[in-house]
């Protein structure tokens, strides 16, 4: 820190340039890390990059950009497939999240005999990747729809669980406490005092993760969960134009997806 003296006799204390701090850990990290990580840049290939994009977004040889568009019709039937499952699976995960949440804040549930098992079954689900449950899925219940279902239900319970039970132990607990004094149960005074302060947080939090779902719901397609990562699955070594067409219809499906979240999270606060 500087200190500089003013001609009335006020000291003023620079504050201390942390950019310098910033960029002194910035560089001890790269080096540290640089031990660990190994890199090729011979095994670079940025040329290939253009060549592949190129592809995506022309025709193939043999093809007119009619062609290009017109196969755009033929995904309605999995799009729509993959927004189901990814509206079914989020609505359907993060409602189960809601009671599980609730043994896990402890200060609804104070005995760590009722929070401890539980958050460590919540940590449990969550450490399984989403590419995981949708191939543990497709064993149990075959190719198709459900077992993408299946997954995003899973995946969305794991990761609602703890931000909702983590909102409610942030909660003011007055409310609550006035109830239980009165003699109210556990889940009339959660129900009057608590839900009303979560409700709005947890809406917010469901919109989030379909936005979420909405865009893994393409990668969970692609071993074999349904929807249209299958259509990806189908014509990514051979048909670059078609993957291609299929993005540009999932871009716009999740911008529309986007702006209707920020237009709810914006009505919520």
């Amino acid at each position: 820190m500087t200190k500089f003296t003013l001609q009335n006799g006020k000291t003023i204390v620079k504050p201390f340039n942390k950019i310098w701090l910033i960029l002194g850990i910035v560089t001890a990290l790269v080096v540290i890390f640089s031990f660990f990580i190994k890199f090729e840049p011979r095994l670079i290939n940025l040329s290939e990059l253009g060549v592949i994009i190129k592809k995506m977004f022309t025709p193939k040889a043999g093809r007119t950009w009619g062609d290009y568009f017109g196969f755009i019709n033929n995904l309605w039937e999995p799009l729509i497939s993959t927004i189901e499952m990814s509206l079914a699976g989020t609505v359907i995960g993060s409602l189960m999240a809601v009671p599980v949440a609730i043994l896990a804040a402890k200060n609804i549930f104070k005995s760590q005999w009722v929070y401890v098992p539980v958050r460590f079954f919540m940590n449990l689900i969550r450490t399984i990747p989403a590419m995981l449950l949708a191939v543990l899925a497709v064993y149990f219940v075959g190719i198709g729809v459900l077992s993408g279902v299946i997954a995003i239900t899973l995946f969305t319970f794991g990761i609602m669980s703890k931000m909702l039970y983590e909102v409610i132990e942030t909660v003011d607990m007055s409310p609550y406490e006035a109830l239980e004094s009165t003699g109210a149960s556990k889940v009339q005074a959660f129900r009057y005092a608590v839900f009303p302060q979560v409700f709005p947080v947890f809406l917010s939090y469901l919109i989030y993760i379909f936005e979420i779902n909405v865009r893994a719901s393409a990668i969970l397609g692609y071993v074999g969960a349904g929807g249209i990562g299958m259509i990806i699955k189908d014509n990514i070594l051979y048909n670059y134009d078609r993957v291609g067409a299929t993005l540009i219809l999932m871009l716009v499906v999740i911008l529309a997806v986007q702006f209707f979240s920020n237009y709810v999270r914006g009505k919520l606060q």
